[in-house]
Order: C-alpha cells, then sequence, then structure tokens
C-alpha cells in the first residue's frame, strides 16, 4: 500500500499538489488584484493561507490545473499527467477564453519538452482548438499543429529575446530583472 492510501485510510487529508503552488504565483488573479509572476499575498509554508474561508474567491475555490483536475475526477488518464512540479509546468482548460492554458516555470522552461506535456496538448492543436502559453513573461498563442511542433523544436523566448523583444507581460520583468 502507497503512502497516500495510508494516509487516506488513517482520515489524513491528501493533497495532490503536495508542495506546488504554481497556480498561487504564474497566473494573474483579477479578484486578489495579483499580477502575473507574483506570489499571491495569501500564499503560506503549507499552501493558500485562506484556503476554505469566505476570503478566497471563487476563482481560486474553483480552480483546478489538470493534474489535480484528473485526480478529483479519478479520470482514465490521470496517470498520464506529470505532477506540475516534475514536468516545470501546469495546464488547464480555461472555460472563459475556450482555450487550454499553459503555464511554464520560468526557473526551468524547457522541462515539460520531454515530459508527457506535448503528447498531451498535441490532441487541442490538431483538434483546431487555441493553446496559450505563457513561458518566462511571453505569450504565445498556438492555433496549429506546425506552431505547436516549432516551440517545441526551439526556444522562442531565447530567440525573441536574441531579437531584443521584450516580455509580454510587464510583472515578469518587474519580478525577473534582466
Amino acid at each position: 500500500m502507497g503512502q497516500a492510501k495510508r494516509k487516506r485510510e488513517a482520515g489524513a487529508r491528501i493533497s495532490w499538489c503536495r508542495t506546488c503552488t504554481y497556480c498561487c504565483v504564474l497566473p494573474e488573479i483579477v479578484a486578489l488584484d495579483k499580477p502575473m509572476y507574483r506570489a499571491c499575498g495569501h500564499l503560506r509554508d503549507q499552501g493558500c493561507g485562506i484556503f476554505g474561508e469566505a476570503a478566497r474567491p471563487a476563482t481560486c475555490m474553483h480552480y483546478n490545473c489538470a493534474y489535480l483536475a484528473a485526480r478529483l475526477a479519478d479520470a482514465p488518464d490521470r496517470n498520464r499527467i506529470p505532477h506540475p512540479l516534475e514536468a516545470g509546468a501546469y495546464f488547464h482548460r480555461d472555460p472563459t477564453e475556450k482555450a487550454v492554458v499553459l503555464f511554464v516555470d520560468p526557473a526551468r522552461p524547457s522541462q515539460w519538452k520531454p515530459s508527457a506535456i506535448p503528447d498531451l496538448l498535441r490532441p487541442v492543436v490538431t483538434g483546431g482548438e487555441t493553446l496559450v502559453i505563457f513561458d518566462r513573461g511571453h505569450q504565445m498563442t498556438i492555433t496549429s499543429p506546425a506552431q505547436f511542433e516549432a516551440i517545441l523544436a526551439r526556444d522562442f523566448v531565447a530567440f525573441a529575446e536574441g531579437e531584443g523583444r521584450k516580455p509580454d507581460i510587464a510583472s515578469f520583468a518587474e519580478w525577473h530583472p534582466a
């Protein structure tokens, strides 16, 4: 029996997130006036400091990355989706934008490429959906399989910066000065 099963049987709360706080740092959270690439002011050592409180915005209460959502739903592909900390990125389906959004850890920008994430996202772009990638302050909108394969083959952020293109997200430059 695995450690998580033993804890669950003992009545302990199991957190699939472990120590991951990407969703509290990388995206913008309008309800909390939190810009991208800044830690949420409610983030504490063990995660969200307002988890389960009335002050926690609906945006946060209803959010699950693909990894967490698959586990909570006991989805058949749950073991294919790598943990965000292992992949250096996380993704989710954004119902508002009608797109799949991938956030890349700026400290480990190429770690997601050899993970299972590309295989999980290929059907998104081959199926005609939009994939939005946030990588080191740059936003890339991918609408075709050829664009996606090009992103996998090259470090477009390094290429863009080599051409002098600044990040699209101003808060990244404030968080990570050049």
